[in-house]
């Protein structure tokens, strides 16, 4: 059965099957050549994947990235960045990693801020002298921070599956993901300054104000939605509305940039947008099911505990494999796959749950730089114009920022628990 499951996914990946189809219809050949069972469990096992209260974050936060991008929400926060960086060495560069980083702490989405953020910032950047290579690899590698910042899609989809905090969460992505974006600072300043490009401005107090007071209500919009999921006002799916809500009050009577006649049309690139999410998390859980019918997860923690009894350890295995799976299958797809397996053995060894849990969404990002699924990647791609083999140098350096943190996380717990447990207390005590 298994071995069904196994080659007919990776054929249909080959010829170019959407992953959603190709999960689904490879677990429906698993279960129907493989065993006797009435194939309704098939649409059971769908239903009972997606029927989360928790998941119901995820088409509301889809949404507000939508209504955020179209109310002028987004060009306010690059315009803030450009403000307070752009008379740095690379300011432009590192206005949109700040942008990015602001935009994530609203949209939990990657794919979200790369098309917002990086659409407004690419062409600014290759007028600047940015090659295109290096320009794509940028705001893929800002945009990733969508899944890490909180408050992220990937964190709430991982919190439905193993009963985790979803504040616990987003508390414990903040440090990487703030560090992430310094590194990624840091990387602009040296190919600025390498390449004798982007500089020549200067700090302006005037300016930063007339920023901040014009961007004012798009930058306090991360405090109302994480700050009220972390103080416990409001779940993490009552925040989605929240962000959606506010997002059309700002664009509408604020900025007075969203019209009624966009309405209708957001919600249609919402609702596709959710689908798509929503059909991989459905078809990918009927993998667990066939994977708990062949023991899959008892034979594959007794292999791995042959091999070491280190949480650690454990934990950088499961990222390797991790990794090495979402170049391949959206991340979304493996999650549901993978952590029914390893999330018990971790958590009856007694690891830091929210250490593995950051590490884990780490290593999706990961899987959306990579081809040659990769939504990031290609996203980028093509807002820059840039073909692979421009991007790859680039590319190596920012994976290589991201790598460097996953391995930070593991053997600094510090780096992911600190926060949740100075706001929240610790894990025992949540």
């Amino acid at each position: 059965m298994i071995a069904i499951v196994v080659v007919s996914l990776i054929v249909m990946i080959i010829l170019g099957v959407p992953i959603c189809f190709a999960v689904g219809l490879s677990g429906f050949l698993g279960l129907y050549f493989g065993t006797n069972l009435d194939l309704y469990i098939v649409v059971q096992r769908f239903i009972s994947g997606i029927n989360s209260f928790s998941l119901m974050a995820v088409p509301l936060f889809i949404l507000g990235g939508a209504i955020m991008d179209k109310a002028g929400i987004s060009k306010r926060i690059v315009g803030f960045a450009a403000a307070m960086f752009s008379w740095l060495r690379g300011g432009l560069s590192i206005c949109c990693v700040a942008a990015n980083m602001i935009f994530a702490g609203i949209s939990g989405s990657g794919a979200a801020a790369v098309s917002a953020i990086g659409g407004i910032t690419a062409p600014a950047m290759k007028a600047k002298g940015y090659k295109p290579g290096f320009v794509a690899a940028l705001i893929g590698g800002a945009g990733s921070l969508g899944p890490v910042i909180p408050p992220s899609v990937d964190m709430i989809v991982f919190a439905s599956i193993t009963g985790l905090s979803v504040g616990r969460m987003f508390m414990g992505g903040m440090l990487p993901g703030l560090v992430i974006g310094l590194c990624l600072m840091i990387f602009c300043y040296i190919y600025a300054r390498v390449n004798n490009i982007d500089y020549g401005g200067k700090f302006v107090v005037s300016e930063v104000i007339v920023a901040l007071k014009e961007s004012i209500w798009a930058l306090i919009m991360p405090f109302i939605v994480i700050g009220g999921v972390i103080c416990g006002i409001f779940t993490a799916t009552e925040a989605g509305v929240v962000a959606c809500v506010y997002g059309m009050i700002v664009g509408a009577f604020v900025y007075k940039e969203l019209k009624w006649k966009d309405i209708i049309p957001l919600f249609k690139q919402a609702t596709e947008n959710t689908c798509q999410v929503m059909m991989i998390i459905g078809a990918s859980t009927i993998y667990g099911y066939i994977f708990s019918l062949a023991n899959v997860g008892d034979i594959v923690c007794n292999f791995i505990l042959s091999l070491t009894d280190s949480t650690t350890m454990i934990m950088l295995m499961t990222a390797g494999f991790m990794i090495f799976v979402g170049c391949f299958m959206e991340s979304l797809a493996a999650m549901p796959i993978i952590l029914p397996i390893v999330y018990p053995l971790l958590e009856s060894m007694g690891a830091n749950m929210t250490q593995f849990g950051v590490m884990f969404c780490l290593c999706t990002v990961l899987g959306g730089l990579t081809p040659p699924v990769g939504i990031y990647l290609f996203l980028s791609m093509s807002i820059a114009k840039a073909k692979i083999q421009e991007i790859i140098p680039y590319l190596l350096v920012v994976v290589g920022i991201i790598v460097a943190v996953i391995l930070t996380a593991a053997f600094v717990p510090g780096l992911t628990s600190f926060l949740p447990d100075m706001i929240m207390g610790p894990m025992g005590a949540s």
